[in-house]
């Protein structure tokens, strides 16, 4: 019945405080002092439920890493509430953050070393040897002797228990010398815990070993180590007399097994005297003291002390009771001879052990209702963290979407300012032409003044009057001619040209100078109006549904979230195709060189162009054919690539029905030549060159802004290729040839 109380409670408590670094102080630098390890570690033990919902708390906040506030929960199951079970549940918890543990060496090893003490007091032998070789590996791999030596303690016992003694008795024999010596380099409380610790328990195991001689020669070392324990100073209260009991205790208990009796008495007389005497702790030394002397009339004595003060504290259902009460009172009946009444003992004990059973059993439905609420949390904030993701993904799309979109109206702005340049640069070109051949008249009158004939200059004065609306008569008159017949005769005879086909030549110049800055100006209008349209309206769904989303007020369900997402993510897409394609025509327009040319392969190029055009409409067949001699051809690759990826793209989006078919052949002149035909809406006849035109939509409500086909004949051009739509197809639909030069 003899049983060594470990000191690994106490450890864990004063050791998890000081684990990892000054981090987990709290992540409000200080706002709630509560918020501290050294905090927890003060109430643990008092107030073990509060020590729990401040850890709570600091989870929330995220003042902690993860692994730290489950160490910290572990510590506090281990000493408020003596709770193995969820003790272990939590340490193994820790462990899962295996890459932050790993940099915490003394928090690692702790977690190792208690597990494999755990282990050890439920007879989980195996169990505790896995864990006591994992601890020594963290001692090794960070070079800590002390700690190697210390984890060999609960292997050492596991292997006493398992009957190889000799094993176990030869690893405590090797580690004790080294940890004895230790304290020699560090006296803090860790290292001569680490070292009663294992002393006493070595001391016990060959105590109950009954190698008596062998214990004799650590009890130097037991006593020196209680000693060192006793000048430490902050050190918690009862921790230094529970040490001074363990040490008398184990004394006693070796001159009660040697026979020394003086000694003995000694011991027992310091033990009750003792600052704890009256708790089960002194209680149950005392007890195994008489048991071991058999003294049959004080072991009752003290039985019976023991079961009126667990009776007053309604503690008759606990091992205690059973171990240090029924079994002793069993005892003491079948010593006296009353076997009816051991009989009866007996019973009394399987019947309280079956109650305790019981208990253990609902307390284990509850811890599994207490793990299973912590998993529930868990998951629920990890959710809380996803959607918290998923959120910042969605501002960093709208940002993404808005930056795209200011560079969009920048560009336009851009785009309108060069068309006014271009505008204002043909008027002053015209206006120059005007002034100049105004200026070279004036010279050559000038100059010629007193050579030249009086009916030209006033022919000249005619030319500018002819420009305006002004009766032919009245031009005569004002420029010194007879009639407008005498102005006709001599104008025909001076320029070889009739006045009236004069007039109307001016006038048709002046037409197209209009006409010119007209179709600048609708250009400009069709491009600002069509861009800002087609930008306005993903906009527009990208906003409405990212307010939807963030609007706290408004409960969405999983699929609505994906859908809303869905839609923002597709408008996204659409804007940035439109920018790019944009930016696309803006690079082949700025510059008239030829694009360099390469040996393309055919088969990848129709590869190519299958894998990036849209899937056509359910029942539309595309094909891709070769009808040359060979697989390649000399051409830009790139450029050719991007011709037939639009007008595959254009025959996907117009065809409901029927096939798409792709060809290459040798044209009549030895050019190779592309179709592109399909069985779709087709081209209205009279549009076969305004579909080229920028911004040209023969259907206003298909989505896009006219761009594609434009861009087809700028990238034709540099390279030198045509591009047209073939109106000798005689099928259903449209058919563009796009011929390359030999």
């Amino acid at each position: 019945m003899n049983k060594l109380l470990t000191i690994s409670a106490i450890f864990v408590l004063l050791t998890f405080a000081g684990c990892s670094d000054s981090r987990t102080a709290g992540g409000k630098g200080g706002a709630d002092s509560t918020h501290t390890k050294e905090f927890i570690t003060k109430i643990s033990l008092q107030e073990p439920d509060r020590a729990l919902a401040i850890i709570d708390t600091m989870e929330m906040n995220k003042e902690a890493l993860p692994y730290e506030l489950n160490y910290m929960r572990f510590a506090i199951y281990v000493n408020g509430y003596a709770d193995n079970k969820m003790a272990e549940y939590y340490a193994k918890q820790v462990l899962k953050d295996s890459l932050e543990l790993q940099k915490d060496v003394k928090c690692h090893f702790t977690i190792l070393n208690i597990l494999a003490d755990i282990a050890n007091q439920n007879s989980q032998y195996a169990q505790s040897i896995k864990y006591s070789k994992a601890a020594m590996e963290v001692a090794q791999k960070n070079n800590i002797k002390e700690y190697e030596v210390s984890a060999t303690e609960a292997l050492a016992l596991s292997l006493i228990k398992l009957g190889d003694q000799e094993s176990g008795f030869k690893l405590f024999a090797e580690g004790k010398d080294e940890i004895v010596k230790s304290l020699d380099k560090n006296n803090d409380f860790q290292n001569i815990n680490n070292a009663y610790s294992f002393v006493g328990n070595y001391m016990e195991s060959l105590l109950n070993a009954k190698r008596y001689e062998e214990a004799k020669q650590l009890i130097p070392d037991l006593t020196n180590i209680t000693k060192k324990m006793e000048q430490l100073d902050n050190v918690m209260d009862g921790v230094v007399e529970y040490r001074q009991l363990h040490t008398y205790g184990l004394l006693m208990k070796f001159y009660d097994k040697t026979g020394n009796a003086r000694e003995s008495e000694k011991y027992l007389t310091l033990i009750k005297k003792s600052k704890l005497a009256g708790t089960n702790f002194v209680e149950a030394l005392v007890s195994e003291h008489y048991l071991d002397v058999n003294d049959v009339k004080r072991l009752a004595e003290i039985t019976a002390s023991i079961r009126e003060n667990a009776v007053a504290n309604n503690d008759t259902l606990s091992e205690f009771f059973v171990e240090y009460v029924l079994d002793y009172e069993k005892y003491i009946s079948k010593t006296r001879g009353n076997y009816r009444e051991a009989f009866e003992k007996a019973e009394v004990i399987s019947s309280v052990k079956d109650s305790i059973a019981k208990r253990n059993s609902e307390e284990d439905g509850a811890r599994l209702a207490k793990i299973y609420e912590t998993q529930e949390k868990e998951r629920l904030l990890a959710e809380k963290d996803a959607q918290l993701s998923r959120h910042k993904g969605i501002f960093f799309v709208v940002a993404v979407v808005l930056a795209l979109a200011f560079m969009f109206i920048v560009m336009l702005l851009m785009f309108n300012r060069k068309v006014n340049r271009r505008n204002k640069t043909i008027v002053s070109t015209i206006n120059q032409m005007m002034e100049k051949e105004g200026e070279l008249t004036r010279l050559r009158l000038n100059d010629d003044a007193k050579n030249a004939n009086p009916d030209e200059m006033r022919l000249m004065q005619c030319l500018e009057m002819l420009k305006n609306d002004m009766p032919m008569d009245d031009i005569a008159t004002a420029s010194g001619f007879t009639d407008a017949a005498d102005l006709a005769k001599k104008f025909y005879a001076h320029f070889g040209i009739h006045a009236e086909e004069y007039r109307k030549w001016s006038r048709q110049i002046n037409e197209q100078e209009k006409t010119g800055m007209e179709e600048a100006k609708q250009m400009r209008d069709s491009f600002i109006n069509s861009m800002s349209h087609e930008i306005r309206t993903p906009l527009n769904q990208i906003y409405g549904f990212v307010q939807l989303l963030t609007d706290p007020n408004i409960q969405l369900s999983d699929d609505q979230k994906r859908q809303y997402n869905d839609i923002i993510a597709d408008q996204t897409t659409y804007m940035t195709r439109l920018i790019n394609k944009f930016l696309e025509i803006s690079e082949y327009e700025s510059s008239d060189e030829p694009l360099p040319c390469e040996m393309v392969s055919i088969a990848a190029l129709y590869s190519e162009v299958d894998s990036i055009v849209p899937r056509p409409a359910e029942g539309v067949e595309l094909t891709f054919s070769n009808r040359r001699e060979t697989d390649t051809l000399q051409t830009n690759g790139k450029g050719l690539s991007r011709i037939l990826q639009c007008l595959v793209g254009n025959a996907v989006k117009f065809t409901a029905e029927g096939f798409i078919s792709v060809e290459c052949h040798t044209g009549a002149d030895g050019e190779t030549v592309f179709t592109v035909a399909d069985t779709g809406k087709g081209i209205r006849e009279g549009n076969e060159e305004s579909i080229f035109d920028r911004f040209f939509k023969e259907d206003e409500f298909v989505p896009g802004v006219g761009l594609g086909l434009p861009l087809v004949r700028k990238i034709a051009r540099r390279m030198g290729a045509t591009v047209e739509l073939d109106r000798t197809y005689a099928s259903k639909g449209s058919r563009f040839r796009v011929s390359l030069r030999a």
